[in-house]
């Protein structure tokens, strides 16, 4: 053991000397009887099987690695030691990297030791020699071995590496597999597919096809296989759209699992996963989330609570530093320091700034991220919502001090001529920082990530879109007053946002800046590491589904409230008309919510719904009863031609599309008002008949600047993205879809085949902006829609059979440099080919 005093010196020293401003005084400074202690102390400790002993252990020789600046002491082959017995190769690696000689030679039985550790983390992968975590080796044996499994770590803990080397493995050892990666959110599926596609090409695996859009693929006996990168919202339509005799899913991946517990569309994925595991029941499940205490939830969705395996880790191999930013009273140009341990702070004293911390909230934000940020460091600003980060990115692009380089310049030269000339990302970028959230075109946010990733930019002011599982650690993270979405930050949010803070294979420490955590709405910073969630049916049911009662009995909700009810309804109802066991609704009951349970089971089993399972399966965010609405609603109807889509380039497109929006609104309780629906079918007409995204907002501009020429640029782009995003590319997509099921089953039942056959499917045209099928199957390949609109314009597809496939076939065969597109779609294009 070693003193608390000296623990709480050496926490003082190691995170003093990271700091900024002025500081009054000297550091205290570790002396050598001290440091003899602490590095004992760590060596007993790393032979502990305790999680909070390994923690300790790691933040111990961190910490000495830290005060050991000056390399008065040697302490390579100790710490190396240290490492190994952790199982922290990683670690050990960045420490051999970063000393002027490799691993000094051990005595005879420390160095048996440390191979024999090696040995035990050590994977080969053709004759790649792979070296992991204690954590990443248990995941990926149990991996290979478990059928249903489920996996709870921090969230820098290398997860995502350990999922690409076992996608590598399933796909090597057997051909033809199906694999299904889902994912959170769309701003995801780019990342985790290019991850993918990277993989693949490091092992020489070919013959397999990564697919982002809902279509089922054919595979030949020589193709190894397929993998879909869905969100719910698509793996649903894959689920709905594939033939019964179509080949099964060999393993299913939830990324993000914990986001169950969200909302809606946690009801959403919760089904998704539930349809698929039913639908195919020797499918292999895996599920990951961050830190959570009871990992083995998801099985309960599974049936597979006596079949599953599930653990967790929470050791981090990368040591976080929470740091607590205060401003001293009275005086805004003096800032106070403390360091979270455990929920307790230690003091680290107040430092004078050149800065007032009573400017504009951007402004402050500003100027902490540029002193906090030493050179070959990164920092990533945490920020409420889309507003907010512009403003900040922009704050610090005009104080820092920057020289553009050749592919931040190619990227502004995109964003110029392909968005806006005024699109203000131009000039952030322009001074070094950059902004990030999900309302952003894939290929933008994408290509901000990548200058990130790469050091070209070291400043990115992000939203909660990074909770979601986009992958972009940093050295510092800088935080005030978190929110996700319109509620204070979770204390599981908050760690899963913290855990991005330092970056494995680069630096053994990350740091968490919260600045006056004192004012913040909820203390998320403080609190159990391990957190318990509980899926959304779960909560919304525990009063017996009081929620579902007062929608079908038709009171006010507000508008989150109204969301949740009608998914978890649609829920419900599919569980007691297809349940899968008998005991589906039983689970709820308790003996306080027994009676309103039976309640709720009799409002539901009232219901008069004669539409077909597979339409409600189908369309499980659209309330049942509203979907009936439709069917007789259609089946009423004078003339049914009136109301069956025209194509889009038809005489009469608009007035069409106003009228089945209309519908939406009256029948399928779409909340919108007449003039929105004006707003939105023209923009829906822009984005489907390919208008290019610059010439859109080109028009939006110059058509607010001309009724509000104060109005902002950037709020003109903002507002018109976000309405892209969640109206057309979201909304819109599944009342069209709703509407085509209905509609199709409405022209049968008159009698109308061929009107059946050729409704236009709106809902394609609406997600993926376009109606051109070559431009979609590019699209279905995996490209943005940017990079898809040129290449159908400059390749001549003239084939006999237009399937996905054959356009891949065919774009491998372009040379694709002649093509006449910008450079990063070219290097887009190249890598969904790789």
């Amino acid at each position: 053991m070693v003193k608390d005093t000296t623990l709480e010196k050496l926490r003082v020293c190691s995170v003093s000397s990271q700091l900024f401003g002025k500081q009054p005084g000297s550091t205290p400074e570790i002396n050598e009887m001290e440091f003899k202690q602490l590095l004992r102390y760590a060596s007993v400790l790393s032979l502990s099987d305790k999680d909070i002993d390994k923690s300790l252990c790691y933040e111990i020789a961190v910490r000495l690695i830290d005060v050991n600046v000056s390399a008065k002491y040697d302490l390579t082959q100790a710490i190396g030691m240290i490492f190994s017995r952790l199982g922290n190769f990683p670690g050990r690696k960045l420490l051999e990297d970063r000393a002027s000689n490799k691993l000094v030679r051990s005595t005879s039985m420390l160095m048996l030791e440390r191979l024999g550790r090696e040995v035990e983390n050590t994977i080969f992968i053709d004759s790649e020699e792979i070296r992991l975590t204690d954590f990443q080796s248990k995941f990926y044996s149990e991996l290979k071995k478990r059928k249903y499994l489920s996996v709870s770590a921090p969230t820098s803990a290398g997860k995502s590496f350990i999922l690409s080397l076992g996608l590598v493995t399933a796909l090597k050892e057997k051909l033809n597999q199906r694999i299904v990666y889902v994912v959170p959110t769309r701003a995801l599926i780019s990342e985790v597919s290019d991850r993918i596609r990277i993989s693949l090409n490091d092992y020489s695996i070919s013959g397999v096809k990564v697919r982002t859009a809902p279509f089922a693929h054919e595979l030949n006996n020589s193709d190894r296989g397929v993998v879909y990168v869905f969100t719910q919202e698509r793996l649903i339509n894959y689920l709905s759209e594939i033939e019964p005799k179509a080949s099964p899913i060999d393993l299913l991946i939830v990324d993000e699992a914990h986001e169950i517990q969200k909302g809606k569309r946690g009801i959403l994925l919760q089904s998704a996963i539930e349809y698929l595991v039913f639908k195919y029941n020797n499918v292999k499940v895996l599920f990951c989330s961050p830190l959570i205490n009871n990992p083995d939830i998801y099985f309960e969705c599974i049936n597979a609570t006596s079949t599953g395996y599930s653990f967790v880790e929470e050791v981090s191999p990368v040591l976080q530093n929470v740091i607590l930013v205060k401003e001293v009273q009275g005086n805004g140009k003096k800032v106070e320091f403390d360091l979270l341990v455990n929920d307790a702070t230690v003091a680290l004293g107040v430092r004078d700034i050149d800065f007032h911390l009573r400017n504009k909230k951007p402004t402050q934000k500003a100027n902490l991220a540029l002193n906090i940020v030493k050179e070959d460091e990164s920092i990533v600003v945490f920020s409420n919502g889309p507003s907010d980060a512009e403003k900040v990115a922009k704050e610090i692009s005009m104080r820092n001090k920057y020289i553009l380089t050749e592919n931040v310049s190619s990227f502004i030269d995109f964003l110029y001529k392909e968005i806006h000339p005024e699109y203000p990302l131009i000039d952030c970028l322009k001074g070094g920082a950059g902004f990030h959230y999900g309302k952003m075109p894939s290929i933008v946010r994408a290509g901000v990530e990548n200058l990130f990733r790469s050091g070209e930019i070291k400043f990115l002011c992000c939203t909660s879109t990074l909770l979601q599982g986009v992958n972009l650690p940093t050295k510092h993270i800088l935080i005030e007053s978190p929110k996700s979405g319109d509620k204070p930050m979770s204390r599981s949010d908050f760690l899963n946002l913290s855990g991005r803070a330092g970056r494995l294979l680069k630096e053994f420490q990350g740091n968490i800046w919260c600045l006056r955590p004192n004012k913040w709405q909820e203390s998320s910073y403080r609190g159990l590491r391990l957190q318990t969630i509980k899926p959304s049916v779960d909560l919304l049911m525990e009063d017996g589904g009081k929620i579902i009662q007062s929608l079908l009995d038709e009171d006010s909700l507000n508008k989150s409230d109204l969301e949740q009810a009608e998914a978890v309804f649609s829920k419900i109802y599919q569980d007691y008309h297809w349940p899968k066991n008998k005991h589906e609704l039983e689970q709820y009951r308790t003996e306080e919510n027994s009676k309103v349970l039976d309640t709720t089971i009799q409002k539901v089993s009232e219901l008069k719904i004669l539409l077909p399972e597979d339409i409600i399966q189908k369309n499980r965010s659209i309330r049942p009863d509203n979907l009936q609405k439709l069917y007789g609603f259609l089946l009423e109807a004078e003339c049914i031609e009136d109301y069956i889509p025209l194509r889009p380039y038809e005489v009469g497109f608009i007035a069409r599309l106003k009228n089945i929006m209309i519908v939406f609104k009256d029948v399928l309780g779409w909340n919108i008002t007449q003039g929105y629906i004006n707003l939105l079918s023209r923009a829906a007409q822009y984005w489907i008949t390919e208008q290019p995204l610059r010439q859109i907002l080109s028009n939006q501009v110059a058509y607010h600047k001309e009724k509000s020429p104060s109005k902002e640029v950037s709020q003109i782009i903002r507002d018109y993205l976000s309405i892209l995003d969640k109206d057309i590319r979201f909304n819109a997509v599944k009342f069209f879809s709703a509407y085509s099921d209905v509609l199709n089953k409405v022209c049968m039942d008159l009698n109308k085949k061929e009107l059946a056959e050729n409704i236009e499917p709106y809902h394609i045209y609406m997600e993926f902006g376009s109606c051109n099928k070559d431009t979609l199957n590019i699209m279905a390949l995996g490209c943005s829609r940017f990079t898809a609109l040129y290449i159908s314009k400059e390749v001549k597809f003239e084939l006999e059979k237009k399937d996905v496939e054959s356009y891949y076939e065919l774009l491998t065969k372009v040379d694709i440099e002649s093509i006449n597109m910008p450079d990063l779609c070219k290097r887009e294009l190249k890598s969904v080919l790789m």
